[in-house]
């Protein structure tokens, strides 16, 4: 029963004993829990996410769940915290990062930082993260060459190899070439995550170069 005032979390976790104790702490912490994500139920200001332990980026499961709550903020929780684990999920829109053996003090504090819209990760893996973002220069035009910027914003809009070559002049081969080098320089997992990263950094390199 839905409660007036009480925030709705969205709680999707597979471990049923897991899950059961995650329902009893939520709810005594003044979160209406549901455990279904079913059309018809109240949406959900936050969303707690237990990826498991299953094999390949978690990014296309993020994705779905944020297409079909898009205000809804999403944590996760994953078996370890680490670097690979965390910059996927925080390339996906992800605004919480927690480990299986988080204690109630992190839940309770994690979810209280994200609702009041700061992200939440252990804090030597967030300054990695924000380090790599710098080491980029987002920002600055000297992260990417031209034809690097040139085939990101094509990987943004979503066009296929083909249809870069087609727009830039260049062969597939040349485009290829590009994408490999911009999957690495991002530590982008797939192009999927490429593109997630390339809609989020490029108004800022636009910016730059126009300004």
């Amino acid at each position: 029963m839905i409660r007036r005032g009480r925030p709705v979390l969205l709680l999707l976790e597979g471990d049923p004993w897991r899950r059961e104790s995650l329902v009893a702490f939520l709810s005594a912490e003044g979160y209406d829990v549901s455990t279904e994500d079913a059309e018809g139920l109240p949406e959900p200001e936050l969303i707690l996410f237990g990826l498991g332990d299953e094999p390949g980026s978690p990014t296309p499961r993020i994705e779905r769940i944020r297409l079909r709550h898009p205000e809804a903020k999403v944590l996760v929780v994953v078996r370890e915290v680490n670097a690979r684990t965390t910059f996927p999920c925080l390339m996906a829109g992800v605004k919480g990062v927690l480990p299986h053996t988080a204690g109630a003090a992190e839940l309770r504090h994690a979810l209280r930082c994200v609702r009041e819209g700061t992200l939440w990760t252990p804090r030597a893996v967030l300054s990695e993260w924000v380090e790599r973002v710098s080491r980029l220069g987002l920002g600055h035009t000297s992260a990417f060459t031209r034809s690097e910027q040139r085939v990101l914003e094509a990987v943004r809009d979503e066009l296929p190899n083909k249809e870069i070559a087609r727009r830039l002049g260049v062969t597939e081969a040349t485009v290829k070439f590009h994408v490999g080098k911009l999957l690495k320089k991002t530590g982008s997992a797939d192009r999927r995550e490429l593109a997630r990263f390339a809609s989020e950094t490029l108004p800022a390199l636009v910016t730059e170069t126009r300004g």
